[in-house]
């Protein structure tokens, strides 16, 4: 049961952060990123690199979701079985589901868009990491 919960925690924070960030990078005045490179920050420079050309990093953020929702919900739902038994997984999947939509979309878009200053220099850098790392992935997708 513990590898259950902490597997279904795994995948709504991953999840989350992925929509969170999503949220903030398109909510983030132009305005305000051109203010925060001109100070010069490495954080700054990162989100002005992202606002000119958001292509490659929204997509590596929504293949991550992607990956960690349909990946995890495979994990779980095997996990789930395991647990509660295949008698009980239609009720669990409705659950799980209920819990994606609220705590990995709804809530964290809502604070993505209402910190997006904060939010969007905190991922911007690591955003970038991971567009370089699955550059060749999104190559792909972007043809």
């Amino acid at each position: 049961m513990t590898t259950l919960i902490i597997a279904i925690l795994i995948v709504l924070i991953s999840s989350a952060i992925c929509s969170s960030a999503e949220a903030a990078l398109f909510s983030v005045s132009v305005i305000k990123v051109k203010q925060l490179a001109e100070e010069d920050t490495k954080a700054g420079n990162a989100l002005l690199k992202i606002k000119t050309d958001m292509n490659r990093p929204i997509a590596a953020i929504v293949v991550l979701n992607n990956v960690a929702n349909i990946v995890g919900s495979i994990v779980i739902g095997g996990l789930a079985t395991e647990v509660l038994g295949s008698k009980w997984i239609g009720y669990f999947s409705a659950a799980l589901t209920f819990m994606v939509i609220i705590f990995s979309e709804i809530i964290p878009k809502t604070l993505g868009e209402r910190y997006a200053d904060k939010l969007s220099l905190a991922v911007s850098r690591p955003i970038l990491f991971v567009s370089k790392i699955m550059s060749i992935v999104l190559w792909f997708i972007e043809k």
